[in-house]
């Protein structure tokens, strides 16, 4: 069983399906107790998105589709928090700050996710990676 497999076996009150046709600029969308995940994207995106879904799903009341409204945006970010803290949870960042990794490219590589996600993950717990480049 791979890791998207096993995180939606953690919630088996909701029905998971894979698109092929979802726009790539859209990575995933819930409703109700239905999740669906973009299958253009890579398992890592998938894995991602997988975690905000899941946040909305907990977290989500109604139709939040239009971001202009604040009520919308306030139910999108906190949906994205929940996503970030439990993909990595304060042990996890504690573990890896002790570890004094060299760039974040290394991080994102060891942790299976996309640099800009690790990035979005560092901002909520107030961190700061030095990049590769640097």
């Amino acid at each position: 069983m791979d890791r998207i497999e096993q995180l939606m076996s953690d919630y088996p009150d909701i029905e998971f399906s894979f698109d092929k046709l979802m726009p790539l600029d859209l990575g995933g969308y819930t409703v109700g107790n239905r999740i669906t995940i973009n299958d253009r994207l890579s398992e890592s995106e998938q894995y991602q998105w997988l975690f905000e879904e899941l946040g909305h799903y907990q977290t989500s009341v109604g139709d939040i589709s239009d971001y202009g409204d604040v009520e919308s945006a306030k139910q999108e970010h906190l949906a994205r928090n929940w996503g970030y803290k439990h993909f990595l949870s304060e042990k996890d960042i504690k573990r890896l700050k002790s570890n004094h990794p060299e760039n974040d490219y290394e991080v994102a590589d060891d942790l299976g996710m996309q640099l800009n996600y690790l990035h979005e993950i560092g901002f909520t717990y107030g961190l700061h990676f030095k990049h590769a480049s640097d």
